[in-house]
């Protein structure tokens, strides 16, 4: 199978998060070298609620010095009058709500220690890499595709590249190559590699070369009309692009819904839980989920429309 290798570095280059000058987003946005806009604590929180760090395989590679960490479910407690929606046990929603948040800071820091004026209410404990590559869409991929590795489900990973080709993770682990030639690449088989989750996290960290914006229609299906659930994404594909994720969701008695959010962005950095002011969010952080065709405000990018919610075709047990 051949891949044409001009457009797969086209993809890289121009279908990440980054916005064009002519649509550039609010200033919370920007890369200047700041600290992130400091909101104000949404509610109070909780005691710190241990993490189950075998649940997220990341952590047992983690260099370095660990914070503490609580989960996503203590940090943000549903807003007053909503909620938090069942989930069933074992499921992408439930091991989202559990996901690991630093305790020790806020201010999203970029693949290189650069810190960014981001619109951040907490990091998600998540490494990003040491090169650019791990920005919006590539997260989103990330946090699917770790839960398939702790289900035990990483043999029926699978992602696209924006040219439409298909990378599996049981053929990288049989030794899946790529052979350049000219402006062509061509799939060949090398040396068997290992299963573990460092080669695992390897082969993601290949594929975020090629995947984007573009390429996640061809892993996922629209929401359409069905309701609102944590791992559901919002993207706007394109050169610039863009792509959030439902994190959790609270529901009132009126089945109003409302939304934790989060997000990369370019450059590759700290994935985080989206925070801004205004009426369309509970407690700066819960973002109210319109019904209909009703759009969801986040202030790094364009409002999103309902018909571009999708959702990750997760492979059964």
């Amino acid at each position: 199978m051949r891949i044409n290798f001009s457009c797969i570095v086209t993809t890289f280059l121009f279908f990440g998060c980054s916005p064009s000058p002519a649509q550039s987003p609010p200033a919370d946005a920007s890369n200047a070298q700041s600290t992130t806009r400091e909101l104000a604590p949404e509610t109070a929180q909780t005691p710190a609620q241990p993490v189950d760090e075998t649940a997220y395989p990341w952590i047992a590679d983690w260099s370095g010095e660990k914070p503490e960490l609580m989960t996503l479910e203590a940090r943000f407690p549903a807003p007053p009058g909503f909620e938090r929606v069942s989930v069933k046990a074992d499921t992408f929603e439930e091991w989202l709500r559990g996901l690991p948040v630093r305790t020790d800071r806020r201010r999203v820091l970029a693949y290189n220690g650069r810190p960014l004026r981001r619109p951040s209410a907490a990091v998600i404990f998540l490494d990003v890499g040491k090169r650019d590559l791990q920005q919006c869409a590539d997260s989103a991929i990330r946090l699917h595709a770790e839960y398939l590795w702790h289900r035990g489900l990483a043999a029926k990973a699978a992602y696209h590249f924006t040219s439409g080709d298909r990378s599996d993770w049981a053929d990288w682990q049989r030794g899946e190559r790529f052979k350049i030639a000219g402006s062509k690449v061509k799939r060949v088989r090398g040396a068997r590699r290992q299963n573990d989750h460092r080669t695992y996290r390897g082969w993601l960290t290949h594929l975020f070369r090629y995947a984007g914006t573009r390429s996640l229609a061809r892993d996922s299906d629209a929401v359409g009309s069905r309701p609102f659930r944590a791992g559901d994404f919002f993207v706007q594909p394109g050169g610039p692009g863009h792509a959030v994720m439902i994190l959790d969701v609270a529901e009132d008695a009126n089945g109003r819904q409302a939304a934790l959010i989060g997000q990369g962005f370019m450059p590759a950095e700290d994935f985080h839980v989206v925070g801004a002011d205004g009426a369309h969010t509970l407690g700066q952080v819960w973002f109210v989920l319109p019904p209909g065709a009703g759009r969801v405000n986040t202030p790094s990018w364009r409002p999103f429309r309902r018909n571009e919610a999708r959702r990750f075709r997760t492979p059964k047990g």
